[in-house]
């Protein structure tokens, strides 16, 4: 083993004057770290302890960085949660157990690495660790220690991982019904979790079929508020969704349930729907207030009965959306030029977000338009 050490200066990142000496791959030591200022040592990393910035960040003054340096494999690993990059780095560089594992099990890895240090392991404690059964690990991590979800989480895919989804993983693979719905499907990847954990209900046997490795968060947002508008224009009727096993099969059930909505809808008298109206006053209370002041050109439905109505004179479903606008989900207004659309707002990490925005019969608006809607939404959140 070697003991060479690589310097990277951190003062313009930082603002203020300070380095970091960082051990190669190859020396005694992998990737153990002390930092200086002009006065001297300041800290020295323990394991498991990155040294404040990610492990991709890190680059000398020659252009190379530290992570460049690096066996692929290890990392191909430490990229899927770049949030805790240096110290998966660093569990990798403990022994050939831990790289057998990263690369064998690499969900189970990062639990692993996250477990320890927030136990505050050595290195040594760690490596006893490793060495025991991968149910054992499974249950020091809070998980049940079954063979068959070991299993399971060795042939779960990741895609890069955000800090608050770890938890979100522990609770989705707690949950009985998402693994079993887990446990039959022949390509698990990290989105399925994310859409069991976004919907939680409905849960079907083809509802995993719906999302794979390709999936994007936009596509997840679709595919939830498709979800959700099919089972409330079914009437709660969760069955409607049974025999879904693709994006196209839904697509085309929510269709025809709009087409039916619709149907009955519009031949309904004004009279009729303002006795529904009522109903829905009685059921949710006072009609919201709009969260986004309104501008020339977009206003805010105010009532329960103009819900109804922009539902039936744009023969679109969002009279349907009575449940999500009670409970302060969705928020829905109108464009009445220099297009006639409808404009969902939704309320997602304390904000609210642009949502859909739909013209008659779910016509799309132009590029201008959405443009301008956009501009409208980030504008007043911003201010």
């Amino acid at each position: 083993m070697t003991c060479t050490t690589a310097v990277y200066d951190l003062s313009q990142i930082l603002h203020y004057p300070i380095r970091v000496e960082v051990n190669s791959w190859d020396s005694r030591h992998p990737l153990h770290w002390v930092s200086y200022n002009d006065e001297g040592r300041i800290a020295e990393g323990q394991f498991l302890e990155p040294p404040g910035l990610p492990l991709f960040t890190l680059e000398d003054d020659a252009g190379r960085r530290l992570c460049d340096a690096l066996p692929e494999s290890v990392s191909a690993v430490a990229a899927l949660m770049p949030a805790m990059d240096f110290e998966l780095a660093q569990a990798c560089a403990t022994s050939e157990g831990a790289r057998e594992l990263a690369d064998d099990a690499p969900l189970l890895f990062i639990l692993t690495v996250d477990h320890a240090q927030k136990q505050s392991w050595s290195l040594e404690a760690f490596n006893e660790f490793l060495a025991g059964k991968r149910s054992d690990i499974l249950k020091a991590v809070g998980l049940p220690g079954s063979r068959s979800l070991v299993r399971l989480v060795r042939r779960l895919a990741l895609s890069s991982l955000l800090p608050w989804e770890l938890e979100d993983i522990h609770t989705a693979l707690q949950n009985p019904e998402y693994v079993g719905l887990m446990r039959h499907h022949p390509h698990l990847h990290l989105n399925h979790i994310r859409l069991l954990n976004r919907i939680r209900r409905p849960l079907w046997p083809g509802l995993l079929n719906l999302v794979d490795e390709h999936t994007s968060a936009v596509d997840m947002s679709w595919l939830c508020r498709m979800i959700r508008d099919t089972v409330v224009m079914a009437g709660r009727n969760e069955q409607v969704l049974a025999g879904i096993h693709s994006r196209e099969a839904l697509q085309a059930q929510h269709d025809h349930l709009v087409e039916r909505f619709n149907r009955a809808n519009s031949r309904n008298s004004k009279e009729k729907r303002q006795d529904l109206a009522k109903e829905l006053s009685e059921e949710h209370g006072d009609y919201p207030k709009p969260p986004l002041a309104p501008i020339e050109g977009i206003e805010p439905l105010r009532s329960w009965l103009e819900l109804l109505e922009e539902g039936a004179s744009m023969r679109h479903c969002v009279g349907s959306y009575d449940i999500p606008v009670a409970l302060g989900e969705v928020f829905i207004y109108r464009m009445v030029h220099p297009e006639r659309l409808t404009i969902s707002l939704e309320f997602h990490n304390r904000t609210w977000v642009l949502g859909e925005v739909r013209g008659v019969c779910n016509s799309n608006p132009s590029e201008g338009t959405l443009d301008w809607i956009r501009r409208w939404v980030n504008t007043d959140r911003n201010s």
